[in-house]
Parts: structure tokens; sequence; C-alpha cells
């Protein structure tokens, strides 16, 4: 196990939920309203492990200043499909789903850029938002990630100093790191109870080390 003091620290987009391409969509379905057209990649390299806010930095540099405030009037209804495309069909893969019911010999966080309202539905549907003992959401620290200020602030209300932070994008891994935790990085989230299983194990074992010294 890992150490008093620490705990393990989960990102939700990417991470324990796949609604990654889900946001994608949703960006889609509203910038094509003013003739943008939104690339998969292109998302990836901008969108993933940031807020709002920053996305629609980058893309008022590219309309004129109407549309700019008209698209962030749109983004509640942006958000809202991306909430009621999860609630119809779970993004949250059923091995984390299992994964988080093994978990409770440990602190357990949530770090995301999501609001509340997109995220705690989808958590108590798959029955798993019991599983966390804190949560920090989009809007809620001062900075969002990179800043470290987010896991500063889980480690707060989780009182903890450190742990294993699982994320998928380098402005969350970013964070974690500039917190003092350990940071490691989730391609899929399919991925993810193979990924936790490792790290634990891995943690296990550097611990057995240390002892043994």
């Amino acid at each position: 196990m890992i150490k008093a003091g620490e705990a393990l620290v989960f990102d939700y987009d990417g991470v324990i939920a796949d609604t990654e391409p889900l946001h994608w969509r949703s960006w889609s379905a509203v910038l094509s309203r003013y003739g943008i057209e939104l690339r998969w990649d292109e998302y990836c390299a901008i969108g993933q492990g940031v807020g709002d806010a920053q996305i629609f930095e980058l893309f008022s540099k590219r309309m004129r200043v109407a549309d700019a405030h008209d698209l962030s009037l749109r983004n509640d209804e942006r958000k809202r499909m991306v909430r009621d495309w999860s609630l119809r069909e779970c993004p949250i893969p059923q091995d984390t789903v299992a994964l988080f019911k093994t978990l409770g010999a440990y602190k357990i966080g949530l770090v995301t850029s999501s609001e509340e309202p997109e995220v705690a539905p989808v958590l108590r549907a798959s029955q798993i938002y019991d599983s966390f003992g804190a949560m920090v959401f989009g809007g809620e620290p001062a900075e969002p990630k990179p800043s470290p200020a987010p896991y500063l602030l889980i480690a707060e209300k989780l009182r903890v100093k450190k742990g294993i932070a699982f994320e998928d994008s380098e402005p969350g891994l970013e964070s974690a790191r500039a917190a003092g935790f350990k940071a490691v990085k989730v391609a899929r989230p399919c991925d993810l109870a193979e990924i936790v299983a490792r790290s634990l194990s891995d943690r296990v074992e550097a611990t057995g080390d240390e002892q043994g010294d």
C-alpha cells in the first residue's frame, strides 16, 4: 500500500471517463455554426486538460468579436450535450467501476477541469461517486491546470501531502508534479485499472526495498 499521508487522485475526462471524443463532438457542433471546423487532432493538441476559458481564448482569435461573445453564451448548451450523451451511454468502462470498488483502503480524490454538474451525475449513475473522499472541479481553484493549484487544493481537502495522480494530458501531469504528486500517464481510459494496479504494485515493491535497507 502507499504510505500514510498519501492519496490516489484521478482526473475525470480521458482517465476515468472516455469523454474526450464527446467534448470534441460538442465543440465541433457549436463551432460549425461559425464556419470553423475542429479536427480531432486539433482538439487533442489544444483542448485536453485545459479549462473552457483557455479554449475560448484560442478560438476567439479566429472569430469576429460578436461571434466570440455568442460562443461563450453557448457553452452551457455544449456542456449539456456532453452530460446528456454521458448519461445516455455511460463513458466509464466497467473495469474502472470495478476498480473503484476495490480501493476502499485508500484516500481517493478527483481533480478535473470540468464542472460539477457535468461530472457528478455520471459518477452517481456509475455508483462510484461515494468512492471519492474529496473532489476539485473546474472553476474551483484560483488557477486551472497546469498550475499546481488544483492539486494543492485536493491535498488540502484530503489532508495529505502527496500521492499518485493519474492524468491523460500534459497540463494535468504538469499540475500534479508541481504540487509534489507522482504523475502517471493514462493514454486510454480502458487501461486505467491495469495502470493503477501496476502503480500500486510498484509502490509496494519500492516500500519493501526501503524497509529492507
